[in-house]
């Protein structure tokens, strides 16, 4: 079927997406420049060479989009969306190994679905830090999410195929996971604790740390819970998490009040006071001091 094909399926989802991408490149370079019209149209044309292309980040996008597509419209046309038989002409045997789809619950595309919410926000408004957690989660979900992709078809057999993915993200997983998770919680709680009063700042930080501490107690009385009750707390709790961080990114930070300067200040000024001597001046035909 496939061989009887000139251009696949999957060639013409990605080959239509390189063009969609260079078009809306060359319309976003030639709207949002105001030099000569034939400046605006050679600008997008050449990369910039011989011209401006006006907004650079989202002309780079497009760019990178379309140049991405192209390439995988190639590759996926070449070994016609991964058909059998042009495989084992590739590698010139008679038939490729036989393997098996891959099994098993993913949350790698929930996870980058939420980086790419949180990298947004963070973007969007002051919170640098949160879109620099966003990208760190993207990084990991993008290594991690390739060695499984490559693992689950490495061999026939899902043992091995599991080994092998576990032998290279284990030594990995706790460490990054651990620093990420962190990361998220003191910068999502600490947005909020800025925005609330000094007094409600101590009620939801206490509020904040017996939840913590009654979730990881329940699950350590009960460690043969189902998975589904811990990936769901898990879920919950970063939602949470994410939407005290937007709730006080919206509400911005309190007045805080710097008693070291307040203290300093007045320090400097009684200090002035006492060391500055009594100026006497004498006006003229006067008998008095002034």
């Amino acid at each position: 079927m496939l061989r009887s094909r000139m251009f696949t399926t999957a060639f013409r989802f990605f080959a239509g997406l390189a063009a969609a991408s260079l078009l809306a490149a060359f319309a976003v370079g030639f709207t949002s420049e105001t030099q000569e019209l034939m400046d605006r149209i050679l600008g997008p044309l050449t990369l910039g060479w011989k011209g401006g292309i006006g907004n650079h980040l989202a002309y780079t996008f497009f760019v990178g989009v379309g140049t991405v597509s192209a390439v995988l419209a190639g590759m996926l046309v070449a070994f016609r969306d991964a058909d059998p038989e042009a495989e084992a002409q590739v590698l010139h045997i008679e038939s490729v190994p036989l393997t098996r789809a891959p099994t098993g619950d993913n949350f790698l595309p929930a996870l980058g679905a939420f980086a790419v919410v949180l990298t947004m926000i963070g973007l969007a408004t002051d919170a640098v830090g949160l879109g620099y957690a966003g990208i760190a989660v993207l990084v990991c979900v993008a290594f991690v999410w390739t060695l499984r992709t490559w693992a689950e078809r490495a061999t026939g057999d899902p043992t091995i195929n599991a080994e092998l993915y576990h032998r290279f993200v284990d030594p990995l997983r706790t460490p990054v996971v651990a620093l990420v998770s962190i990361a998220f919680v003191v910068l999502g709680l600490s947005r909020l604790l800025l925005s609330v009063s000094k007094t409600g700042s101590v009620i939801v930080f206490g509020l904040v740390a017996t939840l913590f501490f009654v979730i990881a107690a329940f699950l350590a009385l009960k460690p043969g819970s189902s998975r589904t009750i811990t990936i769901i707390l898990v879920v919950v709790g970063a939602l949470a998490v994410l939407a005290a961080g937007i709730v006080g990114i919206v509400q911005g930070e309190r007045d805080i009040e710097h008693h070291g300067e307040e203290h300093s200040e007045e320090t400097s000024e009684g200090a002035l006071a006492a060391l500055s001597p009594a100026v006497v001046v004498t006006l003229p035909g006067s008998s008095g001091a002034a």
